[in-house]
């Protein structure tokens, strides 16, 4: 079980100590080091303040409206953005692309008439842009846009696609004008296309609003979104402090930024940490440590002398956490095979879609799946990924020797965690869980040596996803499909 604090380290103290001289204050807390109850200690050390803690998602947020003292206001970003108003849109019925793209009427917004337009493909084939391939794209660039701080979309939002990296402009030119009227009509009360969270965040943070209270508290600050955090530095009568781990910022895939960064460099305020893990002993803290020194953080954890942690290999996890979501589908095909109850985090839904595009490409259909519409094949799917993609190798793999059908099939055989004998979960999933035993699963691949320079360089955002999926276990560790990690030279951005 996960240990209370209950009396104060030297470093909690520091941070009370920095809250009551009225400092803006960053600290960085290391996993497991009681960042949630050093908050609660700054919130009881105060009564007489109003307190808004921003919390990284709906769950945590009703967890601290419980466990925070009653001076504390408890809300995600987009609870103090939301306005009755929105509830009846937000309830619609869900919208597909194509229903969307009708909707808008794509066609007209662009002036086509007649044929579809195309565009070359990486491979030299003609990609057919139909108007819901168009509508995917500008709904993708609409919400890369409202994850940023800017105040009008612009062609840096336009995603970048796989198989399409040559046709870049004729890309943008016929996604950017569709993103900019959706935009315009999803500000609209009768908006013919469906709103979402992100969307009323975006409409709220441009309306610059101020926050009715004396302490900001943000949490898990290393993810916010530009957005979120564009707002809570606008809070100039507040007294912010940013919680979170700069090691553990996963999602800027997503938008997503390290506020506690921007917190010190625009606010110019001191900078603390939290390095005693309280959810394991040494040797898993030794192993974290190890991703700290790769990643350049600015702790290095101690571990619970009172835990008992170990590090080996282990036949029956608690939990397996993979790199991607097709390595989830392989460790889930398994263990179903074996005859075990199986629970997935986040649900089989991920999944089913990726196999469910994967079946309309064998059946030369297209597919508007964010990883999959560039291709016009399922064959093109398969040179693409022997010859430049890790991650789509795997799952052609797994297409290829299981089948789409056999893959749902899958997905519908899980169950609640409750019920499982074995929990799998991507790395960026199990963010903010634990398990007492956890085995890290073999997608997480070594970087190939540099042609050139015979440099083994890895992205610093895969070691932060390493670093996060070792510090989910609290007893026992398996990382032994980590052990790359002692030969990589250096990390890129």
């Amino acid at each position: 079980m996960h240990t209370t604090v209950v009396n104060p380290t030297h470093e909690q103290t520091e941070a009370i100590d920095a809250y009551g001289d009225g400092l803006d204050l960053v600290l960085q807390a290391g996993a497991g080091c009681g960042k949630s109850s050093t908050l609660k200690m700054i919130a009881r050390s105060d009564r007489r303040r109003r307190m808004t803690y921003v919390a990284y998602n709906s769950s945590i947020a009703a967890d601290a409206r419980r466990s925070f003292p009653s001076n504390v206001t408890s809300k995600t970003g987009h609870g103090l953005a939301f306005d009755p108003r929105y509830g009846a849109r937000l309830q619609r019925p869900r919208q597909t692309a194509h229903q969307a793209a009708q909707a808008l009427d794509v066609r007209s917004i662009l002036g086509i008439i007649g044929s579809t337009p195309s565009v070359m493909t990486d491979r030299n084939g003609l990609k057919p842009m139909t108007s819901k391939i168009i509508m995917r794209m500008a709904l993708d660039t609409v919400d890369r846009f409202c994850h940023s701080a800017d105040p009008e979309i612009i062609q840096k939002h336009v995603p970048h696609f796989d198989g399409l990296k040559k046709a870049r402009g004729e890309v943008v030119k016929l996604v950017l004008p569709v993103a900019r009227a959706a935009w315009e009509d999803l500000q609209s009360d009768d908006s013919v296309l469906n709103l979402s969270h992100d969307h009323y965040l975006k409409m709220w943070a441009l309306s610059e609003p101020k926050i009715p209270t004396d302490v900001v508290l943000l949490d898990e600050a290393q993810d916010t979104n530009d957005v979120l955090s564009a707002v809570l530095l606008a809070q100039e009568h507040a007294q912010r402090i940013a919680v979170g781990d700069s090691a553990q910022q996963i999602y800027s895939w997503r938008g997503a930024n390290d506020a506690l960064a921007g917190f010190v460099r625009q606010l110019g305020c001191p900078e603390l940490t939290l390095s005693q893990s309280f959810r394991f002993g040494p040797a898993i803290a030794d192993r974290a440590n190890e991703w700290l020194r790769l990643v350049g953080g600015p702790l290095r954890l101690t571990g619970w002398e009172a835990a008992e942690s170990t590090v080996g290999q282990l036949d029956a996890p608690d939990a397996i956490l993979t790199r991607t979501n097709a390595g989830a589908m392989g460790v889930v095909l398994e263990a179903l095979g074996e005859g075990r109850k199986v629970a997935l985090v986040g649900g089989g839904s991920a999944i089913k879609q990726l196999a469910w595009a994967a079946e309309s490409l064998q059946g030369g259909r297209p597919t508007d799946h964010p990883e999959l519409m560039a291709f016009v094949s399922w064959d093109d799917v398969r040179q693409y990924a022997a010859e430049e993609d890790g991650s789509l190798e795997v799952l052609v793999k797994l297409v290829d020797e299981h089948g789409p059908g056999r893959i749902v099939a899958a997905a519908d055989g899980l169950v609640s965690e409750t019920q499982a004998e074995l929990v799998v979960s991507t790395a960026h999933r199990s963010k903010g869980r634990e398990w007492p035993s956890v085995r890290i699963h073999g997608d997480f691949r070594a970087p190939k040596p540099d042609r050139k320079t015979r440099l083994v360089i890895l992205p610093r955002e895969e070691a932060r996803l390493a670093y996060v999926a070792v510090t989910r276990a609290r007893e026992q560790l398996d990382d032994t499909a980590l052990a790359w990690v002692r030969d990589v030279t250096a990390v890129s951005e």
